[in-house]
């Protein structure tokens, strides 16, 4: 299966306009123009979803988790802050809806990295293997919506 991790790619090709807070600010032209002629199977980025995929697959976390995950990677307060903020909102499954012919929403809270990579397979398997039952299935199971944080805020209103 081909992969590109544009992460890594924008930092490797110089696909990027400048820097903001440590963080590289992609070339979106330039990745699309890669992407185009790469044709990749799985693009791995919170970029992926801007570059129009058929399918995305979008991995969520709890944002009580995410926050001590990127605590313990030494993220800065301020971009933890941002993080959790995106995640809590929904921010990257909204684009990915808007943007996308098709989106699956995994919560990858509980579950191991072994786990995760076999529902992704999976999800790929039956899109590409054109298992319309299996694919239908599946499309129902990891909806978008299907991942709701408001509880954790639910006790924080007046």
């Amino acid at each position: 299966m081909d992969f590109t991790d544009l992460n890594s790619l924008i930092a490797a090709e110089g696909f990027y306009t400048g820097v903001d807070k440590g963080s590289l600010i992609a070339d979106l032209n330039k990745l699309e123009d890669y992407v185009t002629r790469a044709k990749p199977l799985l693009i791995d980025s919170h970029l992926a979803h801007l570059l129009k995929p058929e399918v995305a697959i979008v991995l969520r976390t709890n944002p009580l988790l995410l926050a001590d995950r990127l605590k313990q990677k030494g993220f800065a307060t301020e971009k933890i802050a941002e993080n959790v903020d995106a995640e809590t909102l929904d921010v990257i499954l909204i684009e990915a809806v808007e943007l996308c012919e098709t989106v699956y929403e995994l919560d990858t809270s509980v579950k191991s990295k072994e786990e995760v990579a076999s529902l992704v397979r999976e999800i790929i398997d039956a899109e590409t293997a054109g298992e319309s039952g299996r694919k239908e299935a599946l499309r129902t199971k990891y909806k978008p919506g299907s991942v709701d944080w408001t509880f954790l805020v639910e006790g924080l209103k007046g």
